[in-house]
């Protein structure tokens, strides 16, 4: 799997407003907007979807997210569902925002301004961020980029992250404890864009502690990041341990996964063909459609002995079923697999054989049929 490279860049498409406005900011300058608030059980007890949208920071941008109502002052929901006027503040350690509007039939909008901390800056520039444009300070504020948790990264050894860095952080909640945690499950500290895309798809200390103690080895982030993206979980781990019999490798139960080779399939296999099975045959089988029905079938018709490679082949080449029903039928009972094969690769059908035995042709083999097929019906030769 490709490393993160990519990841940090697709994440701060979230926040499309960051990072490229070089404007100062000046005691004066302050971000204004406006703002849309839902109010909806489904959020959770206290807790509400608030939306920003701005048009002064790089042309227009709209954000939305859930909060609690605990980190505003002045905010009553109980007075909000009820309808009236609203003013309320939520400060952040970059700043606060100011919101005035109106409240009604369980819905808030209205005018914000952001303005932001003097302080944060002043301290900010002790941390190394100086000159941080109004775009990237409204940022801060919004995800809180707060000077605790850039102290906090650093007692982690993460110093020195651009400020693009520091909000994908934020964004995705790669927080000091799940930083802290990750780490000791990992045995080495992930980079910034490892962090940010284990955040993305779930990779959480537990399930690290899990996959490890379930296969016996620490695994790359790449590693566990492709599981958590094809699904490759505990419980799908032992499913297929107990169905196989052994311990697949990383890049087994991804492969699994991605071709749907489950552990109700592999079972299946097994059952059909009486024998344990390697991974490398359930993924061919179910790349190319061979089923445990399939298998049973063409051994009660072909042959009791068929190998994973010969039922690929038929698959491949469309050797059915029905076609070796109809070749029976056509009077060749016992066609060995390599020439079922070759007759599907050659074109012999059974209405060629009609074909071939209405021109005349007596009792014509498998071979001769082929031979047909390459050369035509003119040649008869001793047939």
């Amino acid at each position: 799997m490709r490393k993160f490279q990519t990841v940090l860049a697709f994440a701060l498409i979230a926040v499309g407003f960051v990072g490229l406005c070089s404007r100062r900011i000046a005691a004066q300058d302050a971000v204004e907007g406006e703002w849309r608030l839902k109010l909806d059980s489904g959020w959770g007890e206290g807790r509400f979807y608030l939306e920003l949208r701005t048009e002064n920071l790089r042309g227009h941008h709209t954000s939305g997210s859930t909060r609690d109502a605990a980190d505003f002052t002045g905010l009553d929901l109980d007075a909000a569902a009820k309808g009236g006027p609203a003013h309320f503040t939520w400060k952040r350690d970059a700043g606060t925002f100011a919101f005035d509007g109106r409240f009604e039939n369980g819905e808030g909008s209205g005018k914000f301004r952001f303005v932001p901390s003097q302080e944060y800056i002043a301290g900010m520039k002790a941390l190394g961020y100086s000159g941080l444009s109004l775009d990237r300070l409204y940022a801060f504020a919004e995800f809180d980029v707060s000077r605790q948790f850039i102290k906090e990264l650093a007692d982690r050894g993460y110093n020195g992250l651009s400020t693009d860095q520091l909000v994908a952080l934020r964004i995705h909640g790669a927080t000091s404890e799940f930083i802290r945690d990750i780490t000791a499950q990992l045995g080495g500290k992930p980079s910034v864009d490892q962090l940010v895309a284990m955040r993305i798809h779930g990779v959480s200390p537990e399930f690290v502690r899990q996959m490890k103690g379930l296969l016996g080895k620490v695994f790359t982030v790449d590693e566990l990041v492709a599981f958590r993206i094809h699904g490759v979980n505990p419980e799908f781990v032992r499913e297929v341990e107990a169905s196989l019999g052994s311990k697949p490798t990383a890049d087994q139960l991804v492969a699994m996964r991605i071709h749907g080779a489950s552990p109700e399939f592999v079972k299946g296999m097994r059952a059909a063909l009486g024998r344990a099975l390697s991974v490398d045959e359930l993924v061919a089988f179910r790349i190319h459609g061979v089923s445990p029905e399939f298998a049973a079938e063409m051994h009660r018709l072909v042959s009791p002995d068929l190998s994973g490679d010969t039922l690929v082949a038929f698959r491949i080449h469309g050797v059915s079923p029905e076609f070796v029903r109809e070749m029976k039928e056509s009077g060749y009972e016992h066609i060995p697999p390599e020439q079922l094969i070759a007759m599907r690769i050659h074109g012999v059908s059974a209405a060629f054989v009609r074909e071939v035995r209405d021109r005349g042709y007596k009792n014509p083999s498998i071979d001769d049929l082929i031979q047909l097929r390459i050369h035509g019906l003119s040649r008869r030769a001793s047939l």
